[in-house]
């Protein structure tokens, strides 16, 4: 039954349907375009565990077991054989003012079990940010540690927090900047740098800038990543710019990144170039590397690179970043396991992948034709739709 006053509308009908049809073809070619995308876009990878409320750092124990930090409630808490636990390891008492506070940074001592210790970087309700170790007994988290107070975390922001234990033993720690630039250029302070320390806190005899310093690198402003290539040693660090020259870095004993003096390259020799250099803001998050190659994320877009590394024998050794996935939500952190396999940690999942990174086919992206995004599937979409649209039109025509 048509109601007397939507009668008019019914009454113009080619004029109605051709606005119709016209609004709507820009509907067609956006299904067409996002269809396929949309259906590979985490091709490789399963969904494994759920559950989580905001999940930003992963961090595996030599037999697999996974430590997880749920960054807004504090809670580290274990996966086992794919399978989330129903109690958190342990419950910190974290500050959440803005998205970088919280718990926000976890590690397993590599000699774990036989060292039972977890390690956390949160911001505490004291709105000071913490380095502590947690004695494992099972499942459960007893006796906390301090090992170092850092900075203030009364700005909210560039509070850093990965937290990565390197091929020496010794427990590596990404400190932002407290949104406080001059920290970063300071060698004897705590903010904008990366850390190197013993497992129990003190400082290694042999850091770089001296005994009873424990900075290993500065010029860091707010870095989301940090993760070792276990074959040759290099530690890798993301850097987050402020409205750009977000950054992929080598990170260099003594080595000093620029913040807030230079960013991006032609800073040498006082500086440190990034092997990557975004002119356009990505928010990179945190890497991992398999096959030879760098993975990162990216906090926002949710995308996830891979950067094959250049060869020096070539007229033009350039690294090769190529998106290979991307995450509803964002991607907070990668991990590789011991068994190859690759986990990627979106706020409220993780996904795996088993095969090789090397065999991911690049997502369609910047600098290729549309055309490429069109498949069989985006095409029966639009087909039906278009279809759809001219019954309308003819039965409408027809009343």
């Amino acid at each position: 039954m048509i109601e007397p006053e939507h009668a008019a509308t019914l009454v113009e009908g080619p004029s109605y349907t051709s606005d119709v049809i016209r609004r709507l073809l820009p509907l067609v070619v956006l299904v067409v375009a996002l269809a396929p995308s949309a259906a590979r876009a985490q091709e490789g990878f399963e969904r494994e565990v759920d559950g989580f409320g905001f999940a930003v750092n992963l961090a595996l124990a030599p037999d697999g077991t996974m430590f997880v930090a749920d960054k807004d409630v504090g809670e580290i808490r274990i996966v086992r054989d794919g399978q989330l636990l129903d109690e958190p390891f342990i419950t910190l008492p974290v500050q959440v003012g803005v998205n970088e506070t919280g718990l926000l940074g976890v590690a397993v001592d590599p000699r774990f079990p036989d060292e039972p210790w977890i390690y956390a970087y949160y911001t505490g309700t004291d709105v000071q940010n913490h380095l502590v170790r947690i004695r494992a007994d099972g499942d459960r988290g007893t006796e906390i540690q301090p090992l170092l107070d850092l900075l203030p975390a009364t700005a909210g922001w560039h509070n850093g927090g990965d937290l990565v234990f390197g091929p020496d033993g010794k427990l590596y720690v990404a400190v932002g900047d407290g949104h406080d630039g001059s920290r970063s250029q300071d060698p004897n302070g705590l903010g904008g740098r990366i850390l190197r320390l013993n497992p129990d806190g003190s400082v290694p005899a042999d850091n770089p800038l001296g005994p009873g310093n424990p900075t290993f690198a500065l010029g860091i402003r707010n870095s989301f990543g940090l993760c070792f290539d276990l074959d040759n040693g290099v530690l890798w660090e993301t850097e987050n710019g402020p409205t750009g020259n977000d950054e992929v870095n080598v990170i260099e004993p003594g080595g000093n990144y620029g913040w807030p003096e230079h960013q991006g390259s032609g800073g040498e020799p006082t500086f440190v170039a990034p092997i990557l250099d975004f002119l356009q803001a990505v928010v990179p998050t945190g890497c991992a590397v398999a096959d030879d190659r760098l993975l990162f994320g990216e906090g926002y877009s949710g995308n996830l690179h891979r950067v094959r590394m250049p060869d020096t024998s070539a007229d033009d050794p350039e690294p090769v970043d190529e998106v290979v996935a991307t995450f509803e939500g964002g991607v907070t952190d990668v991990a590789r396991a011991a068994d190859g396999s690759i986990w990627v940690v979106t706020p409220s999942a993780l996904y795996r992948r088993s095969g090789s990174i090397a065999a991911l086919s690049p997502t369609p992206g910047d600098g290729e034709p549309l055309s490429g995004l069109v498949s069989g599937a985006g095409l029966v979409i639009a087909a039906v739709l278009i279809g759809g649209l001219l019954l309308m039109r003819t039965r409408l025509l027809r009343r």
